[in-house]
């Protein structure tokens, strides 16, 4: 047996042992941000990252979205000398992104994801949390540099402390909303549509979201001294990233730290950084909305409650629009809170307002609003609520539910008097939708005609085979019950009640007809969900 130390008798020896040994632990149980590799030899007053791999951290870090290899001298040497001229151009943002602690740089073969479109790609360099992964071929990048410097960007504004300003609104909004309109058509036409949106912006497709707009406008500004030229006083909106206060560190800083406690399952620690990043900036709702999920996890919903409250009132306040994924996911958890209470008054007007945003982001919405139409007796909107969703189980990404252009009556109207070139199915479903939009925006006989538009964008979408029948038959229904011809569609149901997917609907016609709904709202729901099976995750607070 080894014998113990004798304290006694050796008191300096060991007490100089004791102090070496808690050195070591502490180096060694770090956080992630702050772990250091041994076997580089940096100077960590001078450089605000390290090369690193998954043995530089502790092994119960989750850190590891996407796979990591050891670097090559070649693609650190590139990257080493990228980041320190980033120091000197851009020393606010290196700043923010570093004041929890020194950056990891992962190498990885890939970095897949999933882009604003939904569309699963490859990124070069990604921001996640406190730690940047750099994908193989980055180094061959012409705007390598611009690259590093835009996740710098969205790690050192993780919090959206500028993106969400009202200050950054401001200045952004007018250009957002015509790249949101140029990438729209861009993507629903497959073609080009300038006469849709002219901005200045350097690159529509990565600005349709505050967060992608303040790192694609911020890279260009500070590595572009003519495109810098070009913007009068962009300089108030984004001091507080180049030019960052105490108070500014500070916020990065605790943000920084909630959202690393809370990837690593240490909510209560997440809930204390939050909170002090909340006493920091008390008009950025990201605080909040984290500390709502922290708190539900704690099982304490009515203080989840509260915070989603003053998360959406911020929203409002900066006048940041539904189409952020924050903001939206606000106002889902909200509505959710309120279902779980059977509060289906208060429920029911979030999920209408969701409903019209960017509704593809989750069918659930109809689901859970059929729902709540159903326990407020409304039921043709019940069976209304019941085939849209059906309908998006199978086209969730559909991409003309995703802009909030379809929310823009005047921008629409305009959009579907312009001729287009050679129409095709995707197109004319596309068409179909803003037609709808316009029709639910309207009344009386200027609303039937919309539907009608509507209807033959289906038929031509059906023609050209982009629609399955029963996609085909979905839609027709839904747009003819908005026209309110639901005794026609109730006889076309009986003529065809053999089938079995269709019995399920024509139960729920039924109830509409007359028949007394089940008294056990339970029941009500599994025929809701009996021609497609919802997912756990539909019945749970989304984020």
């Amino acid at each position: 047996m080894i014998q113990g130390l004798n304290l006694r008798k050796h008191r300096i020896v060991p007490t100089a042992l004791l102090f070496a040994m808690i050195i070591v632990f502490h180096s060694g149980t770090h956080s992630a941000i702050a772990a250091d590799s041994k076997s580089e030899n940096e100077d960590k007053s001078s450089t605000f990252y390290y090369c690193a791999d998954r043995y530089s951290f502790p092994p119960d870090t989750k850190y590891f979205d996407y796979d990591s290899r050891p670097w090559k001298e070649e693609e650190k040497a590139t990257v080493v000398r990228l980041l320190d001229e980033l120091k000197k151009e851009a020393p606010g943002i290196v700043a923010l992104a570093s004041e929890y602690g020194r950056i990891p740089l992962l190498k990885s073969p890939n970095i897949p994801y999933k882009n604003i479109l939904g569309k699963t790609t490859n990124a070069y360099v990604l921001a996640v949390d406190g730690a940047l992964f750099i994908a193989d071929g980055a180094e061959a990048q012409k705007d390598y540099k611009r690259i590093l410097l835009h996740e710098l960007v969205h790690m050192a504004d993780l919090g959206r402390h500028v993106a969400y300003s009202q200050a950054w609104a401001s200045f952004a909004q007018p250009s957002l909303q015509r790249a949101r309109r140029q990438v729209s058509c861009q993507f629903l036409l497959d073609a080009k549509a300038e006469d849709f949106a002219d901005t200045k912006w350097p690159s529509t497709e990565s600005c349709t979201s505050y967060k992608e707009s303040l790192c694609e406008f911020t890279s260009k500004f500070v590595l572009d001294p003519k495109f810098k030229k070009g913007f009068k006083d962009p300089d108030k909106a984004l001091k507080p990233l180049l030019h960052p206060s105490k108070t500014d560190l500070a916020f990065a800083k605790h943000y920084m730290a909630g959202r690393i406690h809370f990837r690593n399952d240490k909510t209560t620690d997440a809930i204390t950084e939050f909170e002090q990043a909340a006493k920091a900036d008390e008009f950025t709702p990201s605080p909040h909305v984290f500390l709502a999920q922290c708190w539900y996890v704690k099982k304490e919903n009515e203080k989840a409650r509260d915070e989603l409250k003053k998360a959406k009132e911020l929203f409002e306040r900066s006048k940041i629009s539904m189409t952020e994924s924050l903001h939206w996911r606000t106002v889902s958890m909200l509505a959710n809170s309120y279902a779980t209470l059977k509060k289906f008054d208060e429920a029911k007007p979030l999920l209408d307002r969701l409903s019209y945003s960017r509704i593809q982001y989750d069918p659930s919405i109809f689901l859970r609003r059929s729902r709540c139409n159903q326990m407020m007796s409304n039921l043709q909107q019940t069976l209304l609520d019941f085939y849209e969703y059906e309908y998006l189980s199978s086209r969730a990404l559909e991409p003309a539910h995703y802009f909030d252009f379809i929310e823009d009556q005047a921008f629409l109207r305009t959009f579907l008097s312009k001729s287009f070139p050679i129409a095709d199915g995707r197109r004319s479903h596309v068409f179909s939708v803003c037609w709808e939009r316009l029709a639910l925006a309207t009344t009386g006989a200027e609303r039937n005609k919309f539907i009608e538009s509507a209807l033959i964008e289906v038929g031509k979408a059906a023609s050209s085979g982009y629609y399955s029948k029963d996609e085909e038959v979905i839609r027709r229904r839904y747009l003819s019950y908005l026209k309110g011809d639901k005794q026609a569609d109730y006889e076309k149901l009986v003529e065809v009640e053999k089938d079995k997917k269709l019995w399920r609907e024509f139960d729920l016609v039924r109830y509409l007809a007359g028949k007394p709904l089940p008294a056990n709202g339970e029941e009500f729901a599994t025929v809701l969900r009996g021609v497609r099976p919802t997912k756990p995750k539909e019945t749970k607070w989304l984020f």
